[in-house]
């Protein structure tokens, strides 16, 4: 067959389509999980592309939040702040600093600390924080070259790429009477996830001011409305 399109047309009315996929969360190694939604991604985005569309791949990290709280405090305790590292080492750092953040409450008050700090701009936390990112990127993108996948550094936006934008969101949030007060924190009460027995809270800021990882949807959903 001499068609290099295989008797595929291109789209008589192409689109821009946004692809977010892989999306691993940082400073672990990747699961098959993100393996199956890289290949899948990807394939979508050559099929479109085939056909004549403009895509936009994304792929949203998890690079944000309090696992990455929870890493500076053992590093910290375990002075090891200033070593060099590599993805191993975070992946058995997390696991270590995951059982004293569940079993010990003193370590879990220092992690969310240090989570705050990250988000106020913390020169320390942040340039940790930074080891971290780079060190996982690293290791993703060697794995998307070797999986032949088109996903590129530029291609990267993080939880973190919104963290400026979060705390108005918060604010409007309860000025608009959606979010209350609960335990310290400013919490959504969704009837919708109402139960005969419960009626959990969806969390838009926790204790001591830091953001949960809902604020980040919230916040992009009213950017494209």
């Amino acid at each position: 067959m001499n068609d290099a399109r295989f008797g595929v047309a291109k789209t008589a009315q192409p689109q821009t389509v946004v692809i977010d996929y892989s999306s691993p969360n940082l400073a672990k190694e990747m699961h098959v999980g993100h393996l199956r939604s890289s290949i899948i991604g990807d394939s979508i985005s050559r099929v479109l592309e085939f056909t004549g569309n403009t895509v936009i791949r994304q792929n949203h990290v998890g690079d944000w939040g309090t696992q990455f709280g929870m890493l500076v405090a053992y590093l910290v305790e375990q002075q090891k702040d200033n070593a060099a590292f590599e993805l191993a080492d975070l992946e058995q750092f997390y696991r270590a600093a995951k059982v004293r953040f569940d079993e010990d409450p003193a370590f879990a008050d220092t992690a969310r600390e240090y989570v705050v700090k990250l988000q106020g701009g913390d020169e320390t936390v942040l340039a940790l924080w930074k080891q971290f990112v780079d060190i996982s990127l690293s290791h993703a993108q060697a794995v998307y070259d070797t999986l032949g996948l088109k996903l590129r550094p530029e291609d990267v936006a993080g939880e973190s790429k919104y963290n400026d934008d979060l705390q108005p969101v918060a604010d409007d949030l309860v000025q608009k009477g959606l979010a209350v007060e609960d335990d310290g924190a400013k919490v959504v009460f969704l009837d919708e996830f109402k139960t005969k027995r419960a009626n959990p809270p969806h969390l838009s800021c926790k204790n001591k001011a830091a953001a949960s990882f809902m604020l980040p949807p919230i916040w992009r959903a009213c950017a494209t409305a």
